[in-house]
């Protein structure tokens, strides 16, 4: 039996307001998504991301927390987030299909979601995780947009940062639409692509797997000359929570012939 370890902000709550769903070990992933797969009729999971294999309607950290320590809370995630293409489905119509199997008490909606109260690995004596399939209208994005925590960062971190670097280029980043316009809110040509993000906000030789993490961003940024103007308005807002972006000297004491690496080796050598 799956180890239990209530989430809280789960949309099933018994009567005295009790999580009705729990984590899911990331081994027990795979097995849940089959029956959901079962259920649904759908496919989650022949699409794989090229760099880390997993299947790209896997959103957020759905099955890719895989933590050496073994740990169950670095070893499993809180929901199954998984991206429906709203131009192939309907809505109310898989709703409709998933309370007329599962009973209306274990199906909700709530914005752009249905969420459904399901039993790890199709057997309920696991007890129940929640799935949350999120339709859009642009899965592409979608899946682009929702990428888990990387590291130290979460995923929330990752769009606080997208945000930082697009104001100071004179645009608007959002999480769900892509790249605006700063003064009419419109969206800019192929802003929601994720390759013209990488481009517009990091560089023309920037590609999208450089805009998939925060440390990958930073990577990237750093080596510029407005590195603390482009990231000025995110270490503002994630310092208020606690979060520090690093420091350019940080990374220019690492590269052989700047001024910050001749001071450290003279540092070394007093």
């Amino acid at each position: 039996m799956t180890t239990k370890l209530f989430e809280g902000g789960n949309v099933f709550k018994g009567p005295d307001k009790e999580p009705l769903t729990q984590r899911i070990a990331t081994k027990d992933v795979p097995a849940t998504i089959d029956f959901i797969e079962k259920a649904t009729g759908l496919d989650f999971t022949k699409e794989l991301d090229p760099d880390d294999k997993k299947p790209v309607k896997w959103l957020g950290t759905t099955g890719r927390k895989e933590d050496p320590d073994g740990t169950f809370e670095l070893n499993s995630s809180g929901d199954l987030d998984l991206s429906v293409d709203a131009n192939e489905v309907d809505k109310k119509e898989f709703q409709a299909k998933l309370v007329a199997q599962f009973g209306k008490d274990s199906v909700k909606l709530s914005g752009d979601s249905v969420h459904l109260k399901t039993p790890i690995a199709g057997d309920q004596v696991n007890g129940f995780v929640q799935a949350d399939f999120m339709f859009s209208a642009n899965p592409k994005f979608q899946q682009g947009s929702m990428i888990g925590g990387r590291g130290s960062y979460r995923g929330e971190h990752r769009h606080i940062l997208l945000s930082s670097i697009a104001r100071a280029r004179g645009l608007k980043y959002s999480p769900k639409f892509g790249l605006l316009h700063a003064d009419t809110s419109e969206p800019l040509e192929n802003g929601d692509d994720w390759n013209t993000i990488a481009k517009q906000l990091l560089g023309q030789t920037a590609t999208v797997k450089d805009v998939k993490s925060v440390d990958g961003i930073i990577a990237y940024i750093i080596k510029l000359p407005n590195y603390d103007e482009l990231v000025a308005g995110a270490r503002e807002t994630l310092g208020k929570q606690g979060i520090e972006l690093p420091v350019k000297e940080a990374f220019e004491s690492y590269v052989p012939g700047s001024n910050a690496w001749m001071r450290r080796m003279i540092n070394i050598v007093k």
